[in-house]
């Protein structure tokens, strides 16, 4: 009898092995996922030191809050200086403003196209960033003692940022009556959604620029080429 129902627990175990696995990976695919994705920004953070991301981390916070987090307020706005541009080349010509016709809205609420705006506005800021950390004045080598190690916190912070946009861009298209399968899908649904830390992790961040600037302010224009300081090579009277 004992053989028996062993022997029958043991061709049930594939099965419910099979089923248990499933449970798991479905629960920890994101969390991993999520992981990696921060392991990969802080270590390019830590590569780069904190100069170096700054730009960057500027342009991702102000896309995040103007796309994700205020996305309607960024359209409204757009659409405010959509309807009333006839008023405004009115008046700056000296014609009447009464007379001057009201466009209606540039972008409406119907077929999702807020949120391809919202798409499409948040991976131009994206670009604005990495174009201006080229020129930005304080970007240099990480010298310092706390650049590596505040690179590595704003590298992760500008990752999370970058992977909770697209899940919160995902749910919406979903919301919105979109289907997509596959992989990708798999992905983007396994992948939590982690907004209720990145308005304290913004937060964090803005602190250690206001310290920063309190305690080191003299240090921060010193990195660019030909940066100015006492005894700076200006020309002598």
């Amino acid at each position: 009898m004992y053989f028996d129902q062993a022997d029958q627990i043991m061709q049930s175990w594939p099965e419910l092995l099979l089923l248990a696995q499933g449970t798991i990976t479905l629960n920890l695919n994101g969390t991993v996922i999520l992981m990696i994705l921060l392991a990969i920004g802080a270590f390019w953070g830590y590569q780069e030191g904190f100069r170096n991301l700054l730009t960057i981390a500027f342009w991702t916070i102000a896309a995040y809050i103007a796309t994700v987090e205020g996305g309607d307020f960024l359209v409204e706005v757009i659409n405010r200086f959509w309807e009333n541009g006839p008023r405004l080349v009115a008046f700056t010509l000296g014609r009447p403003v009464d007379e001057a016709p009201i466009f209606g809205p540039l972008i409406t609420t119907e077929l999702q196209i807020p949120l391809f705006f919202r798409l499409v506005a948040f991976v131009a800021l994206i670009l604005l960033g990495f174009f201006f950390t080229q020129r930005a004045t304080w970007k240099g080598p990480p010298n310092e003692p706390l650049a590596k190690p505040l690179g590595f916190f704003v590298g992760a912070l500008v990752m999370l940022l970058w992977s909770n946009a697209v899940k919160v861009f995902w749910e919406q298209f979903l919301d919105g009556g979109g289907t997509i399968e596959g992989p990708v899908a798999d992905l983007l649904n396994a992948l939590p959604d982690v907004g209720d830390l990145t308005t304290s992790l913004i937060v964090i961040f803005f602190l250690i620029i206001v310290v920063l600037i309190v305690f080191y302010f003299p240090r921060i224009w010193q990195a660019g080429p030909g940066g100015g300081g006492p005894g700076g090579g200006g020309p002598k009277k």
